[in-house]
């Protein structure tokens, strides 16, 4: 009998180990990511390209939700924004809903939903679904490293 409690006590000592515990060092690393989500957010409301490419990484990888391959790079995620935008009434909203920073104050995850629409011959086109962003701190600066987003079922 004594063994099981042992090994639910080390289970139990481990998962909390696990878990996340925020530190006061990354309270400022925090708020800094926060608020560069939420620039981020904002870019694809201006439909310049160049707006929202400047977030990112030079080895950003984004997967989109229509399947396709991830595209990386700067110069290639600038070009899927830019034929976006060619589109009509094209529309891309995201929220930050949660903002994580690791002990490191390196490296940060965020988490959102995203919207977005487009004018097709064949009618209006619409989606929604979740996102996870994946934010690398170089210097000063935070940039996105990689990007997956999901639509809702």
């Amino acid at each position: 009998m004594q063994f099981p409690l042992k090994v639910a006590s080390l289970l139990t000592l481990t998962m909390a180990g696990c878990a996340h515990v925020p530190h006061e060092e990354s309270a400022a690393s925090v708020s800094a990511l926060r608020q560069v989500s939420e620039a981020w957010n904002h870019s694809p409301s201006t439909l310049d390209a160049d707006a929202v490419a400047q977030y990112f990484a030079p080895d950003v990888v984004v997967m989109s939700p229509q399947g396709r391959a991830p595209v990386v790079g700067v110069d290639a995620n600038r070009e899927a924004w830019a034929r976006f935008f060619s589109g009509v009434n094209a529309i891309h909203t995201m929220t930050t809903d949660t903002v994580i920073v690791a002990r490191g104050d390196d490296l940060g995850w965020v988490t959102g939903q995203w919207t977005v629409g487009i004018d097709t011959p064949n009618g209006r086109m619409q989606a929604a679904g979740n996102y996870l962003a994946v934010w690398r701190k170089t210097g000063d600066a935070w940039r996105l490293a990689a990007v997956s987003a999901y639509p809702f079922r």
